[in-house]
């Protein structure tokens, strides 16, 4: 997820919580981390206006979440494209599934704007976002000396901003709250 500042806007995530030694090359290496965004894997951004949270989209959101039960993942490869370096979560499935829910739900608000099929969305945790593929060299280094990182998905965030704000935690969701 990048941020933009330029209008309001929401994401809906499911927050990790990384060990020290990777937040500190996170929060140097992926602009999202100076505006607020914990290191987290997406399930649907961009989401919907921020003004336009209601309390049937909270509903919504948090029926589906709360369908699927928490579930452990472990961080243990690095992947790359262009300009990401980003850490894999095994298993991806429950992930995944979430994401197809609420893209399913959500049919005006597809994830990444649509960008990608949804069934090629790789669910990832971003660490470092550039264009200068030098700079990504070294996170993709550093990186496996840091790994395993072992997880537990509880709860997903909605987060939002309104233009020129930093992003927040609206509503935190549990997972497997039917």
């Amino acid at each position: 997820m990048t941020a933009n500042l330029e209008r309001s806007e929401s994401a809906i995530i499911v927050p990790v919580d990384l060990p020290v030694a990777v937040r500190r090359l996170r929060d140097r290496m992926d602009p999202s981390a100076a505006v607020g965004v914990p290191g987290h894997v997406t399930l649907l951004y961009p989401f919907m206006p921020a003004e336009a949270l209601d309390a049937a989209v909270h509903a919504e959101v948090r029926r589906i979440v709360g369908a699927h039960e928490p579930f452990t993942f472990v961080l243990a490869s690095v992947g790359r494209w262009p300009d990401v370096v980003y850490l894999a979560p095994e298993p991806a499935a429950p992930f995944s599934r979430l994401i197809e829910a609420l893209a399913t739900a959500f049919p005006d608000y597809p994830p990444y704007g649509g960008a990608h099929a949804l069934a090629d969305i790789v669910p990832h945790v971003t660490i470092a976002q550039d264009p200068r593929p030098g700079y990504l060299e070294a996170a993709e280094r550093a990186l496996p000396a840091m790994l395993p990182v072992r997880g537990v998905a509880r709860e997903a965030w909605l987060m939002a901003h309104l233009a020129g704000a930093r992003w927040e935690t609206i509503w935190e969701l549990a997972l497997g709250s039917r």
